[in-house]
């Protein structure tokens, strides 16, 4: 099956009409699901192999963690870093002059995914053991270097890499550091102490900044993992002047940026396209999010940000089934359709997922 799934893409990322329908799929957890089973091909493992499954089933390959991150975390003499695992636990200690933080999480061979079930940061005296991190780390470029050749790698397979920036401050702490139930308690009893965590974290960002700026891709995400049910009311004080701030340095270079907000969509949507994100990732839209698909546009309150998404990934697992995605891909194109969008998997194929389905969406988008 032919697809134009790039050009259109880059037509929607510069404003322009596109013409057909994106069609994209993160399917790393449907792969953590085969490996777990013992049934994944090996050559998923290698970036050529990852493409090349994404071009049997007609989906457009954007999605790969392998290479991801623009920047990466540095410490100074004084931190002792240490990841242990033994078994499904996996414990991660930061050892410095003021004290330890430990991280502990599990591997869920059920769900074939890793929780946490120990955030590294839970009171005061944590955060001020954090502090001194931030106070003895620094943030260096990472996987920019040879950026331009992997772009014209997958553009052969009709695909574009992506590239995350370091997580905003405030999502870091939430989902980094604290968790969301103890930084909650933390920006209320020690907003001071938070507000120069916060700080710290920002200005680590900027040669990771200026090397993404340089490097100028097409699109850069921000991985902040958001939900309205959880930093909705922090957003305002805490996240929108730093997401502006950024976006501000981007669009100056001609970056383009997409926010990933994968969990409830009515409180953020429409602040996400206020602070001036040109794409909005992994929409989740009922049955499985808090939103109809029907209702996503009104409610960004704008059409210049390119909606992405609305397919939910439990759509993907019993007990709905193949007639039951249809309907709902076609109802979502209708919806959608002259507006600026890129169908989605929001958030992922999951590891019981029936991975037919994405090779039949490609074929009902190609049509």
């Amino acid at each position: 099956m032919k697809t134009c799934y790039l050009d259109n893409f880059l037509r929607l990322l510069a404003g322009e009409r596109p013409g057909g329908v994106v069609w994209t799929a993160d399917l790393s957890y449907w792969i953590s699901g085969r490996q777990t089973d013992g049934t994944a091909d090996p050559a998923w493992k290698t970036e050529r192999g990852y493409l090349e499954l994404h071009r049997s089933l007609g989906v457009m390959p954007y999605y790969y963690y392998e290479r991801f991150w623009t920047g990466r975390a540095v410490y100074d003499a004084t931190v002792r870093e240490h990841v242990e695992t033994a078994g499904p636990v996996t414990v991660h200690l930061w050892e410095t002059p003021v004290g330890t933080l430990r991280e502990e999480s599990r591997y869920l061979p059920e769900s074939a995914c890793t929780g946490v079930t120990r955030h590294p940061v839970r009171t005061a005296a944590d955060l001020d053991i954090l502090l001194y991190l931030l106070e003895h780390r620094r943030l260096e470029p990472d996987n920019l270097g040879d950026y331009r050749q992997r772009r014209e790698l997958w553009a052969g397979y009709d695909g574009l890499p992506c590239l995350g920036l370091p997580r905003s401050p405030l999502s870091a702490l939430a989902y980094e550091w604290a968790g969301i139930e103890a930084l909650t308690f933390l920006i209320l009893d020690e907003p001071d102490r938070v507000g120069r965590a916060l700080a710290l974290m920002e200005a680590q960002e900027a040669p990771v900044l200026e090397a993404v700026c340089e490097a100028a891709p097409p699109l850069v995400h921000f991985p902040d993992n958001l939900s309205s049910d959880n930093l909705t009311g922090f957003y305002d004080e805490y996240l929108a002047p730093t997401h502006r701030r950024r976006l501000a340095k981007l669009h100056a270079a001609g970056v383009k940026a997409a926010v990933h907000l994968d969990g409830t969509v009515a409180g953020l949507l429409p602040k996400l396209v206020a602070s001036g994100f040109d794409a909005i990732e992994a929409l989740t839209p009922q049955p499985a999010g808090d939103v109809d698909v029907a209702d996503i546009r009104a409610l960004a309150g704008s059409d210049r940000a390119i909606l992405w998404g609305g397919v939910p990934g439990v759509m993907f697992a019993p007990p709905y089934k193949w007639d039951d995605m249809r309907r709902h891909v076609e109802r979502t194109i209708s919806l959608w359709n002259g507006q600026r969008f890129v169908l989605g998997v929001a958030d992922q194929v999951p590891p019981d997922g029936d991975i037919g389905f994405v090779k039949r969406i490609g074929e009902m988008v190609m049509h």
